[in-house]
């Protein structure tokens, strides 16, 4: 049985399985496994995937009141510690309990803010339509005389009532000289759905995409990015997830 398996592949087990838990049931899966285990030591060391998940989810916390996204963009210490790019501000993330707290304001990269504020800005006019409940974080820096912008974007609908739950999210990576002109993007777009009404069903999607976009200055880039992010994002790879959205 489960108590003859070493140690070891007990907790390859446990952090699969929280790998896996489906969109808002993060903390239920936990709280199973805890069970399943009967080892707290055991669990412990199992969480360590904890920042994994909630990374690749991009998980939503509050932080002083404002909604934020748990990205490997923004962490800081590949463990708890985060930035939250808006209004430049770190924070320590609470994976159970999904709070923020030791909020403080940090230095900018100013190099690069001109364009990241600009594709901040004009996000928000096409996610306030498409996605009502969005939540975005746009990383700005500056390397090697190369501005680098990472964009990402959740949106979800919670609804264990009616026993289903969903989320849609993209990442997207922007490259280009300081000076402008063509730059590159990337960019995956994942969907995944849980219904668990008479039975158990995940659908899990996703799509990479990747093309370059001209970035004269940082007002042309950032319609050109959301111009392209907006025709992605108009794939089969929504349809079975944006109706749940509305």
């Amino acid at each position: 049985g489960f108590d003859d398996i070493p140690d070891e592949e007990k907790i390859k087990i446990a952090r699969d399985f929280i790998m896996a838990a489906p969109p808002g049931e993060f903390k239920e899966v936990v709280n199973d496994v805890r069970v399943l285990l009967s080892n707290d030591t055991l669990l412990t060391k199992a969480s360590s995937c904890f920042h994994d998940y909630a990374t690749e989810q991009f998980t939503t916390v509050s932080v002083a009141g404002e909604d934020c996204l748990v990205t490997k963009a923004g962490s800081l210490d590949g463990a708890k510690s985060f930035y939250e790019p808006k209004n430049s501000r770190s924070f320590t993330y609470n994976y159970l309990k999904n709070e923020a707290s030791n909020v403080e304001d940090v230095p900018r990269d100013n190099a690069a803010e001109g364009w990241r504020s600009a594709v901040e800005k004009e996000l928000v006019g096409y996610l306030t339509e498409v996605y009502p409940n969005h939540v975005t974080g746009v990383f700005g820096k500056v390397t090697d005389g190369e501005v680098i912008l990472d964009i990402c974007i959740e949106d979800h609908q919670y609804n264990p009532n009616n026993f289903w739950n969903g989320k849609w999210r993209s990442s997207w990576q922007v490259s280009c000289s300081t000076d402008g002109g063509f730059g590159k993007i990337t960019g995956t777009i994942k969907v995944q759905v849980h219904y668990y009404e008479d039975g158990n069903v995940q659908l899990i999607s996703s799509k990479d995409e990747s093309d370059s976009v001209q970035m004269t200055d940082a007002a042309e880039g950032a319609k050109n990015i959301v111009e392209f992010i907006k025709k992605e994002k108009s794939t089969d790879c929504d349809s079975a997830l944006i109706p749940l959205l509305r």
